[in-house]
């Protein structure tokens, strides 16, 4: 019977989705007429003017310098040379009194304040130009008012995979559970998560009946809006929060290998074509290969507490990497040129010495399944065991 039901609520949320996709541009309206470019701009204009404004810093800002990788390309490649030094934000929490809450494409999450401008900074258009935000030129779905304080704990529409779960979504949670506004927050909303990753919610004491998922049908008006910030550089509080709430959780019946390769055979795009020859390659060599689908979030967590040397295609299983103790090694390979930096600095977060590899004969597609030259692999391997 339980699964009839969801089988018919989930028919009947494609179906809505579908109409809402074709009924918007029609029937909705564009939320915003203007922007502020930030919150902190936001805050400043109307500092001692509005009730229930507040801007909160949790953590300053700071500098780092990461160590740059190892490679046997001629030359470090440009994502990461030029970005080896950078400035860390600052991390806080504003509140949003009279905000609306958008919901649709990459703005899910996103808030226009009371003066109907949107908040830039407040979800992934940050990564835009202000004046594209998608809030000044699409029309969204129609808004509804609710009585409730909602903390926006959304990705912004990137969607929500391994990694975006835990360095997006629940660092945002232990701001809040951290200040005196928590007590005030009614509904946290959230992008549901893989179903293996809801424990995650339960070992940090959040409440089912305060989780109010991202699959509503309407942009939601509220007397207050808290919103953490959207953080784009990844500050090392976050992987300090990571590993201190869940490295006690890592199931210790899994057994230690030191050798890991992720396979991505059951993913759906950015694939090793010929796996095969390299698993044969890599077996030889004494790795064991693994489909992250198939382990629990702690079993996860134990795999990686043991592994000295990781190997894998880019995509989230690397994020395991957080859970590797000091000294280890990571080669993650990139099917094109490297546009994401997102592992190299979370190896040097954790201590772990670096290689990335890109096969230089590929089309160009950045999710596309590439073919692995394995003498080639095998001079790779060499090097990053070396």
């Amino acid at each position: 019977m339980t699964t009839a039901v969801g089988s018919k609520y989930e028919l009947f949320e494609k179906i809505h989705r579908r109409w809402l996709k074709w009924t918007t541009p029609i029937l909705g309206t564009i939320p915003a007429k203007g922007y502020w470019a930030s919150s902190w701009e936001y805050y400043q204009n109307y500092c001692g003017q509005l009730p229930g404004l507040e801007y909160h810093v949790c953590y300053p800002g700071y500098e780092v310098t990461y160590r740059l990788p190892h490679t046997i390309h001629t030359d470090i490649h440009p994502c990461f040379s030029q970005r080896a030094h950078r400035q860390i934000p600052e991390t806080y929490w504003l509140t949003v009194p009279e905000g609306t809450i958008l919901r649709a494409y990459r703005s899910m999450g996103s808030v226009v304040a009371h003066d109907g401008r949107v908040i830039h900074d407040s979800s992934r258009q940050c990564g835009l130009p202000v004046a594209e935000n998608e809030a000044l030129h699409l029309k969204f779905p129609t808004t509804r008012a609710v009585d409730h304080t909602i903390a926006v704990m959304t990705d912004g529409g990137g969607g929500i995979n391994y990694w975006h779960w835990l360095f997006d979504i629940l660092p945002k949670f232990y701001l809040m559970q951290k200040e005196a506004i928590w007590p005030k927050i009614d509904y946290f909303l959230v992008d549901k998560p893989l179903p293996q990753l809801q424990i995650t919610l339960d070992i940090l004491g959040i409440s089912k009946e305060q989780i109010m998922y991202t699959k509503f049908s309407h942009s939601l008006k509220c007397p207050l809006v808290v919103l953490p910030n959207y953080i784009r550089e990844k500050p090392r509080w976050i992987l300090d929060f990571l590993r201190s709430s869940f490295l006690p959780r890592q199931n210790l019946d899994v057994s230690s290998n030191k050798k890991i390769y992720i396979s991505r055979r059951k993913a759906k795009r950015r694939k090793i074509a010929n796996e095969d020859q390299v698993l044969d390659y890599l077996t030889r060599r004494g790795y064991t290969a693994y489909c992250l689908e198939d382990l629990s979030f702690s079993e996860q967590i134990s795999l990686f507490r043991n592994a000295k040397y990781v190997i894998g295609l880019h995509g989230a299983g690397l994020t395991n990497i957080a859970w590797c103790e000091p000294g280890g090694r990571v080669l993650e390979i990139f099917p094109d040129v490297p546009r994401r930096d997102c592992y190299w600095i979370l190896a040097n977060q954790v201590g772990l010495d670096y290689y990335y590899w890109y096969p230089t004969s590929q089309n160009g597609s950045y999710d596309a399944d590439i073919w692995i030259d394995t003498r080639a692999f095998a001079q790779v391997v060499d090097h990053f065991e070396s």
